[in-house]
């Protein structure tokens, strides 16, 4: 039977949109004891297994879909949002939906299968960055499109269902709920000023601030989500991920190996979502916005009271979480 497009749907008590997306439940390692892929679809040689390349790097003369590139850029097999997905939404007494129109990529972020961005070299991570900021431009230019979100599940306790690091590019119709919240907390924000901003000079003073370079902070927030949860910026105000300037990249990316290396090291390779949120490309003007890039490690499990809140429970103060990054990072 031919699988339905994805679709969206709103839950009328609590306005949490949803997406009804069956055909994921068909990709290697959703479904515990289905399988797993025979080969890796990611690793170089294998090109064949995935959909043909929209996009790539590092090749010198070799053709799409062959070895030689540094970064790949697919269609998602199994994908959340998808371009057929057409037609007007609806609303039925309660019920209220509408196509999940948008487009789902993959970047593999690497030819080696078991590099993940925490032990690349700093050109490599840099490069990844690149191809971040090349597909969310590709994306955020269209009409149709609202908001472009930029993940990475590392390790399948964080939802990871391959090995072979990559990212997941979302391309949506529409602004989520976490991005709308924050640009409300951005707006609301006293005299005009940043949040974030303000937020970089008082890690600082609390001595929550992991590691720094020329252009970028690392930091643990001050109400932090869980233990060794870390918040990475831009130290100069910039709404639109669109916009970062190679030299800001390159920064991002040190920071990230730098950061993320540490974490490692104090929590031995742990499971981590790892999130970018620039501002949606839905027309507005949204220039009290900073873009940022989130990492959540994926050690302790939310449980009757987070989900019955919506509030989080930390164990670790994060001026302690910071210092045990930080040492680790020296």
């Amino acid at each position: 039977m031919e699988t339905p497009p994805p679709e969206l749907r709103r839950d009328p008590v609590t306005g949490v949109w949803s997406i009804l997306a069956t055909g994921r439940s068909r990709r290697p390692g959703a479904v515990p004891g289905a399988g797993a892929e025979p080969a890796c679809p990611f690793c170089p040689g294998n090109e064949g297994l995935t959909p043909p390349e929209v996009w790539a790097a590092g090749r010198d003369g070799s053709p799409p879909d062959t070895p030689g590139w540094t970064v790949r850029v697919v269609p998602n097999l199994y994908p959340a949002f998808m371009p057929e997905a057409r037609g007007r939404g609806w609303r039925r007494g309660t019920r209220t939906g509408r196509p999940a129109r948008g487009e789902h990529e993959v970047i593999v972020n690497s030819p080696h299968h078991d590099r993940s961005l925490g032990d690349m070299e700093p050109a490599e991570a840099a490069g990844l960055l690149r191809a971040w900021r090349e597909r969310y431009r590709h994306f955020a230019s269209r009409p149709s499109v609202k908001h472009v979100q930029i993940i990475i599940n590392h390790k399948r306790e964080a939802g990871a269902s391959l090995d072979h690091p990559h990212t997941q590019v979302f391309v949506m119709p529409m602004v989520p709920r976490a991005v709308a919240d924050e640009l409300r907390e951005f707006r609301r924000f006293p005299g005009g000023k940043c949040p974030l901003c303000a937020s970089v000079e008082e890690a600082r003073e609390d001595k929550r601030t992991v590691a720094e370079n020329g252009t970028c902070t690392c930091f643990v927030p001050y109400a932090a989500r869980g233990p060794f949860e870390m918040r990475l910026a831009p130290l100069h105000h910039q709404p639109d991920f669109a916009a970062v300037e190679d030299g800001v990249l390159a920064d991002m990316a040190e920071l990230l190996i730098r950061t993320l290396g540490g974490l490692s090291k104090v929590l031995g390779n742990p499971a981590y979502n790892l999130w970018l949120h620039s501002s949606p490309c839905d027309g507005k003007d949204h220039r009290r916005y900073h873009w940022h890039v989130e990492v959540v490690p994926r050690i302790i499990v939310s449980a009757g009271f987070e989900l019955s809140t919506g509030m989080c429970l930390n164990v670790l103060a994060p001026e302690e979480a910071a210092r045990l990054i930080r040492q680790a990072c020296a």
